[in-house]
């Protein structure tokens, strides 16, 4: 705990914010990611590494419901809109085992479980079709019955989708 498990994949993905100082390299399809430029960093995040951040509560946004945000992520890193994008995100929805796809698009995040909210961070994340999929303590705050199977799910995901998994976790 409190080691820089979750800092180091922040940096190593540029998300700790200007003013952050960032040293050494990470070298990722050949290339040292520290010294990207940002439009160059914003095509490797989500499109080549995706991050499924702790808590689904504060990473996915309350005022959109949960369809807008699965097709902003597929608008940006795929180029899917109308019902394409809608098709797709019906698809990542039932593949992370989310029930009445369709209606849940409609719904808000407060309507959801809270391992509801961590399937839709999944399918957020597997919306870029990634390389690499950085689960930073995916089951916090679920209970033991629901960590069992987003991690079930997780593993299933990155053995069909021949995907690269950091898994960061106290466990």
């Amino acid at each position: 705990s409190g080691c820089g498990k979750s800092i180091t994949w922040l940096a190593a993905l540029g998300l700790l914010g200007k003013r952050a100082r960032v040293r050494g390299s990470v070298t990722f399809g050949g290339q040292n990611l520290i010294d990207l430029p940002e439009p160059d960093m914003a095509k490797v995040r989500g499109g080549k590494i995706a991050m499924i951040f702790q808590d689904p509560s504060s990473s996915l946004n309350p005022l959109h419901r949960i369809g807008w945000q699965l097709n902003e992520t597929l608008k940006r890193h795929r180029g899917l809109t109308g019902a394409a994008a809608e098709a797709e995100a019906l698809r990542l929805l039932d593949r992370v085992g989310i029930a009445d796809a369709r209606r849940r698009l409609r719904d808000y995040p407060h309507e959801l479980s809270g391992g509801m909210n961590q399937r839709v961070m999944i399918a957020m994340a597997l919306a870029g079709e990634p390389d690499v999929l950085v689960a930073d303590e995916p089951t916090t705050a679920l209970d033991a019955t629901i960590q069992a199977q987003i991690l079930a799910l997780i593993a299933e995901i990155r053995a069909q989708e021949d995907m690269a998994l950091v898994l960061i976790s106290h466990d």
